[in-house]
């Protein structure tokens, strides 16, 4: 909307950058307590994904296929960043493998809901970037994005480490997964506005049921 010149971005951007790697040290420092920093820890994962961040804004959006993956890795990058920050011991093998597993779920979601977005933006993005509707046709990104969706949700019907992972009784994931499911097979068939923010609706369902789940385990 032009209320902020570019340089008063970039000096916000900044400070946002420079606030990230002061909380990192500290939630560092309060993890650690006092033993030795592990040599790659959680304020080296904050600077790798400012750094990703940064070149994302100056360049790497433009790129083929790169934004969708970027956007899908820093989507996760704070499930995988919370097993770094529990690297003191504070995190069992167990709570890390969940985390490792929902951020194997949540990469290619995000990755989807970015494919759908291009198709959107395309009018947009014709002649300043290289995303995947410009370069295979809207019709083919529909198609690979929804193909994503479904690999995951196909994960989630049959293999028994996620119901393990999300057991509860009450069955609040079974529910969830019941509503979901058929909300993103249902996207698919609608026109692309309806069926992405459709799409959008049915990860935050499934979503909610994966927290609760973990939240009542936690009883």
């Amino acid at each position: 909307s032009q209320r902020i010149t570019l340089r008063d971005g970039w000096a916000f951007c900044t400070f946002l950058s420079m606030m990230s790697i002061v909380f990192s040290l500290i939630a560092e420092s309060m993890t650690m307590r006092g033993r030795p920093p592990i040599p790659f820890g959680f304020t080296g994962w904050t600077l790798v994904n400012l750094s990703v961040m940064t070149g994302y804004a100056l360049r790497m959006q433009k790129l083929f296929l790169i934004k969708n993956l970027i956007c899908g890795w820093l989507a996760v990058s704070p499930l995988i960043g919370a097993t770094l920050l529990g690297g003191d011991g504070s995190l069992t093998e167990e709570v890390a493998a969940k985390l490792y597993r929902l951020a194997v779920i949540g990469f290619p979601l995000q990755v989807s809901r970015e494919i759908l977005k291009d198709i959107e933006d395309v009018d947009i993005d014709r002649g300043t970037k290289q995303t995947l509707p410009l370069v295979v046709g809207e019709r083919t990104s529909k198609l690979i994005a929804y193909s994503l969706v479904a690999a995951v949700n196909a994960a989630m019907l049959c293999l028994a480490h996620y119901w393990t992972m999300f057991a509860s009784t009450p069955p609040i994931y079974a529910v969830t997964v019941a509503i979901g499911v058929p909300m993103c097979i249902r996207a698919a068939t609608l026109p692309l506005v309806k069926g992405q923010k459709l799409l959008k609706n049915s990860i935050y369902v499934l979503l909610a049921g994966m927290i609760t789940s973990l939240l009542h385990q936690s009883r």
